[in-house]
């Protein structure tokens, strides 16, 4: 069984967190120091500042005088005051992707205010475990239960009762708070969740949110060198081979060499071992979008087997659709773009942080 453990220290004002398998850092979050993205995630209330019918959608005015897009909604008229949520990180010159239909993640579910109706991770797929986990909602005492949507997460199948309960019971409150709330000027309702909440919230072995923050921690697992070879577009594969991802404004392109392994055999094996890196790589760069990937030498047979390899090798939360492959054998993947991207300024201000 492999050995998982998460490391905090501080980082700056805020902190840093890595998740360890194995000595190998597979996951990675901080505060950085950055204003352009600190909506993402947060909960606002907007204003309609201009309706296109010809796009179905409407621009927003954000706190911080940031503009918004949001699709659909033919009723809203210029002017109109709304609660709003963006999960989704965009480009710093395009109008941030705001929805009215907010959610509140916990650890183990997910409060919906538009979608209504209880549904299931797609790792929860016994019939008696979700029969269990729809018994625990029979006697809950709090009616909002009836006025949202409920996900369970998938750590519920090896979780307890109380633990769940005490979460949803969580996730009602900040409903409550929110969707109680008067103040109808345009403001930020609830921040962004930090670094250490999103940790708790994403990874299973995280169930200490209290966890200690030791300085220096990182160099047992030698995690800011690991992190800081992120600058590098390439990344060396145990056979010899290697891939190259390059992000591009429109899409990310991961190209695979098999460098001397020219023989089907061996390009195969090149192609499997970049498969299985692939999704901790766009993990931890923080990588989202459309994602095409070109590889070495590979027969249309074995597709299958790296469609299976690739799902195999991703976390739950990568959330990773693989949308097909392209006449020139090409194989596109969707990713949503909720991870910061770490760009030069982000590792300026590691090797900024260890000088410190």
């Amino acid at each position: 069984m492999s050995a998982e453990i998460v490391l905090a220290e501080p980082f700056f004002e805020g902190n840093a967190l890595a998740l360890i398998k194995n000595g190998r850092i597979e996951d990675f979050i901080a505060d950085f120091r950055n204003t352009e993205n600190q909506l993402v995630g947060a909960i606002v209330v907007g204003e309609v500042d201009r309706v296109s019918k010809e796009l179905n959608s409407s621009f927003i005015k954000l706190p911080n005088e940031k503009k918004g897009f949001l699709k659909g909604n033919k009723h809203l008229k210029s002017g109109d005051r709304i609660v709003l949520q963006s999960t989704n990180f965009t480009p710093i010159d395009k109008a941030i992707v705001v929805t009215q239909n907010v959610s509140f993640k916990g650890k183990y579910v997910i409060i919906t205010s538009k979608n209504k109706r209880i549904s299931f991770s797609k790792n929860v797929k016994e019939k008696e475990t979700k029969l269990e986990l729809l018994s625990l909602l029979e006697n809950f005492a709090d009616s909002r239960i009836k006025d949202v949507g409920i996900i369970f997460r998938s750590i519920c199948i090896k979780s307890s009762p109380e633990k769940i309960l005490k979460d949803l019971k969580e996730q009602l409150r900040k409903y409550k708070d929110v969707f109680d709330n008067k103040n109808d000027s345009i403001c930020q309702l609830v921040k962004a969740p930090n670094a250490l909440q999103k940790a708790y919230i994403e990874w299973d072995k995280f169930d200490d949110p209290d966890i200690i923050k030791v300085k220096g921690c990182f160099d047992n697992f030698s995690v800011w060198e690991q992190i800081l070879a992120l600058r590098s577009e390439a990344v060396d594969l145990p056979s010899g081979g290697n891939l190259i991802i390059e992000k591009t404004q429109a899409f990310v392109a991961i190209d695979i060499n098999t460098s001397k392994n020219s023989s089907l055999n061996s390009a195969l094996n090149v192609n499997i071992e970049a498969v299985k890196e692939i999704p901790r790589q766009l993990r931890l760069r923080g990588l989202g979008g459309k994602v095409v990937i070109e590889f070495g030498p590979l027969s249309k047979k074995y597709r299958k087997k790296i469609e299976e390899t690739l799902i195999l090798n991703s976390l739950s939360s990568d959330k990773l659709r693989i949308a097909g492959w392209t006449n020139l054998g090409n194989l596109e993947l969707e990713k949503p773009r909720d991870r910061f991207f770490l760009s030069n300024d982000e590792f300026d201000q590691i090797e900024k942080n260890l000088l410190e």
